[in-house]
């Protein structure tokens, strides 16, 4: 029963084995605190799929919520299971996610008269990366090729700001604020992801020495995975707003809060604040 619960998946064939302690709070869930809480990834863009459809948004955008559910499945099950090919379904689909979020910022703007090129470039980089990480197996290629695509969208994001006229007095403040949101998400999540790395046998000590649920809350990668979760929903939403402002449609948004999660509605211009 010990190896049992040990080792429900059998032997770690993953490259990496994050910071967590393996099967300590179930037999099928080798890191339970990384792997539930992917639900985020889920839940904030299941609630971001609702609202494209009730603003009748872009199709784009809910292709980029349901790769952003993929995302999360595919880490749910790599830290479920620790297994290699797990490993591949959660990192390679965040160079697939990663590329639609970048060509979401030429699909916003209406000076980019290449799209069609724009998409097949990215397709093939996701190829090419594809390939050579299957074949290199270094996690550190896989997270330079994810962070110039990252990269690559903030670039983008300040231009597509810089772009939308100051006249939209209500909208500009608050788009600049979901990117300034969308990145601290980012950022925030990527320091406690290296805390977690770097000071692994630390935290470890310091779990061991409080109650179990206090404990919890040291489990640093889980945090990166709600941080990102919230960092690329801010960003899909900016992106839904910036698209019909820089094209310039008659439709208005009016930003709307429910906890930490933010939406669009559309509103009638003399409402608009």
């Amino acid at each position: 029963m010990s190896s049992l619960k040990e080792n429900f998946w059998g032997p770690v064939t993953s490259t990496i084995d994050w910071c967590e302690e393996n099967y300590v709070v179930s037999p099928y869930l080798a890191e339970f605190f990384n792997t539930v809480t992917n639900l985020g990834f889920v839940f904030f863009s299941l609630f971001g799929i609702y609202n494209v459809w009730k603003n009748k948004s872009s199709k784009a955008y809910m292709l980029a919520y349901m790769g952003v559910i993929f995302v999360g499945f595919g880490s749910w099950c790599f830290h479920m299971t620790l297994q290699y090919e797990m490993q591949l379904l959660d990192e390679l689909p965040m160079i697939y996610v990663a590329s639609i979020v970048f060509w979401l910022t030429y699909l916003a703007d209406p000076d980019c008269h290449n799209d069609t090129m724009i998409r097949i470039g990215l397709v093939i980089y996701s190829a090419v990366i594809t390939y050579s990480y299957i074949i290199i197996n270094n996690p550190v290629f896989h997270q330079v090729a994810y962070g110039l695509l990252v990269c690559g969208v903030v670039l983008r994001s300040i231009v597509l700001l810089k772009k939308v006229p100051n006249t939209f007095v209500y909208e500009k403040p608050r788009m600049r604020a979901l990117l300034w949101m969308s990145a601290l998400g980012f950022i925030i999540a990527f320091i406690l992801w290296n805390i977690d790395n770097q000071f692994c046998e630390h935290l470890k000590m310091w779990r061991s020495n409080v109650p179990f649920l206090i404990g919890s809350v040291s489990e640093l990668h889980g945090w990166w995975h709600i941080g990102t979760a919230l960092g690329v929903y801010y960003f899909i939403v900016f992106s839904e707003w910036v698209h019909p402002t820089l094209a310039n449609s008659p439709k208005r948004y009016k930003l709307h809060w429910v906890g930490p999660l933010c939406y669009l509605r559309i509103v009638d211009n003399k409402k608009q604040e």
